[in-house]
């Protein structure tokens, strides 16, 4: 498997500049295309950048809620766990919406909703069918992790859109995770990585190596990689 191209890199001082730079530049994204197609669909992910950039996103969509009619919320991976845990990617985002908010969203079932995690990952693959995402958001784990893709846990010929991962390396065990192909399937996918401890996984995007999954993300027309300093100088 060869890999065509590195991401566009964007380079930031730390992680809240990354997050500021990311929520103006999606909010302006999403406003252009729902001023002219009237609907986006948009990936959310977990981990502590994704979840400020959700915060960030969700305080602007609360201020001018009209602006925001025709948008999609959906998670590139949730935890399969109980809905009200704190360990939910969604939680924060159903909590800070406004309740008469016109944004759609659209969650993975929780664990608590009697189904099984097989169960659960088909409900989300079928839901996602004929779906394109305008815009996925994909942190980046220290081994190289994207979604709930781990090393020598993916397969790139996985033609589903979501999966069920049941034995993480990084807890809670139970997910469900966009496939690779649902991710580059997305017209446009952002990843976004902080800290000295992804420097080695930032690197390897950089240099194609084959071996971790983040080397494999590839949106449709659009690839960029948003990373302070620490996270691509290791110092």
């Amino acid at each position: 498997m060869t890999i065509v191209s590195s991401p566009d890199v964007r380079i930031f001082a730390n992680s809240a500049e990354i997050c500021d730079a990311v929520v103006e530049l999606a909010d302006f994204r999403i406003q252009q295309q729902l001023d002219s197609k009237g609907t986006f669909h948009l990936a959310l992910t977990g981990g502590s950048l994704g979840m400020m950039v959700s915060d960030g996103l969700v305080a602007r969509w609360n201020q001018e809620r009209d602006k925001y009619k025709g948008l999609h919320l959906w998670w590139s991976d949730e935890r399969f766990v109980p809905g009200p845990s704190i360990e939910r990617n969604s939680l924060s985002v159903l909590q800070e919406l406004a309740e008469d908010s016109p944004i759609h969203v659209h969650q993975v079932l929780p664990s608590d909703s009697n189904v099984e995690l097989d169960v659960a990952a088909k409900r989300y693959s079928a839901d996602l069918f004929g779906i394109e995402m305008d815009l996925t958001f994909l942190g980046l784990g220290p081994d190289g992790h994207v979604a709930s893709l781990f090393p020598g846990q993916w397969t790139l010929s996985e033609e589903r859109s979501a999966i069920g991962v049941s034995d993480s390396p990084k807890p809670p065990a139970q997910r469900v995770s966009f496939s690779m192909a649902k991710i580059n399937s997305s017209h446009a996918v952002w990843l976004m990585a902080s800290g000295e401890e992804k420097h080695e996984a930032v690197s390897k995007i950089l240099a194609r190596d084959e071996s971790i999954p983040g080397a494999f993300v590839r949106g449709r027309e659009e690839t960029l990689l948003f990373v302070d300093r620490l996270a691509l100088s290791g110092e």
